[in-house]
């Protein structure tokens, strides 16, 4: 079964339903749009908890453009699947992988604060990864970095999707210790495990 990471908001248009997903602290939105004849192709998968105000879930912006905003449920996690894979003929789209470098590139803030000592490190491994970080603003530890301080609190979920949206592959060596460097460091919290685990940006 086909999957595909889905956004937070629902966007009904003339011929098509429009989900939209805010990646990397908002700096950019990746659509997937599913023409509403192929909508008995694809189902959703919504794990929440609590409620929410009607007025929250769904809005209206200037324009009259009337949304189902998911980001409103609490503790939402989402997914769209294809309940069959499409075939190359339907046309169908997925969201696929936008200039991963310029999100990383820009921080929504300003200036990233400057990077710690590396004094707390404890291995040729984390050393190795801080110098990738330190001599290189487009590295993998340097845009996980950024996109943590961004995002200032995202499950592991999410944000393994997200990397791998943009490229980098979350089962392999470098993504754990990245991000074992960067606790080290003291800038990031890693709460819970598997799924469940919560990434929490501390640092300055």
């Amino acid at each position: 079964m086909d999957r595909a990471a889905m956004s937070v908001d629902i966007e009904p248009r003339p011929d098509e339903l429009v989900f939209l997903e805010e990646t990397f602290g908002g700096l950019k939105t990746d659509e997937l749009s599913i023409p509403y004849e192929e909508t008995e192709e694809w189902e959703i998968q919504v794990d929440v908890a609590g409620t929410v105000g009607l007025d929250e879930l769904v809005t209206r912006d200037e324009d009259g453009t009337v949304r189902l905003t998911l980001s409103a449920l609490p503790t939402s996690e989402v997914e769209l699947r294809a309940v069959e894979p499409p075939s190359p003929e339907s046309g169908q789209r997925t969201l696929d992988s936008r200039e991963a470098g310029d999100a990383f590139a820009t921080s929504r803030r300003e200036e990233m604060p400057p990077i710690p000592d590396p004094t707390p490190l404890e291995t040729d491994d984390d050393m190795a990864h801080y110098e990738r970080l330190r001599e290189n603003p487009n590295s993998q530890p340097a845009g996980y970095r950024r996109l943590l301080r961004d995002a200032e609190e995202i499950s592991r979920p999410r944000f393994d999707r997200l990397c791998r949206r943009h490229g980098y592959d979350p089962e392999g060596g470098s993504h754990n210790a990245s991000l074992l460097m960067l606790e080290r460091l003291g800038e990031i919290e890693r709460r819970g495990r598997g799924n469940d685990q919560v990434l929490r940006w501390v640092g300055e």
